[in-house]
């Protein structure tokens, strides 16, 4: 599922290395990775390679909403950054919840007091 559009980018990526853990991930979870910063996207992919993941990149949320929507029951988790310029991750969660059963991961390196407790209940509302 590699494409672009004129509203973002998207890429997907697999690995078929083995990982040396002492524990075996599930390899070929689906995983959409959601960030406006393309180093972000690039040591995500990586590191959910390492683990055998299949790695979908987009750069807008509102770009990953409309892969969701296209593809439903072809990803397994999200994984998104919460500041994006077109929606943010609260917003797409909201999207993500009342339209798909899938789980997501709310990311931030904001670590100022307001956004860290948002966070908080976010994860103990869902």
């Amino acid at each position: 599922m590699n494409s672009s559009n004129g509203n973002g980018s998207m890429s997907t990526a697999s690995s078929s290395g083995a990982w040396n853990g002492r524990d075996q991930f599930p390899a070929g979870l689906r995983v959409l990775v959601v960030d406006d910063d393309q180093t972000c996207l690039m040591v995500f992919e990586k590191m959910l390679k390492t683990c055998l993941y299949q790695v979908t990149k987009c750069n807008k949320a509102e770009t990953a909403l409309s892969v969701l929507r296209e593809h439903k029951n072809e990803f397994d988790i999200v994984i998104s950054d919460v500041h994006m310029p077109d929606m943010d991750g609260f917003e797409l969660l909201k999207h993500i919840n009342s339209e798909m059963d899938l789980p997501v991961i709310l990311i931030s390196a904001d670590a100022r007091k307001q956004v860290v407790m948002v966070l908080h209940m976010v994860l103990v509302i869902t």
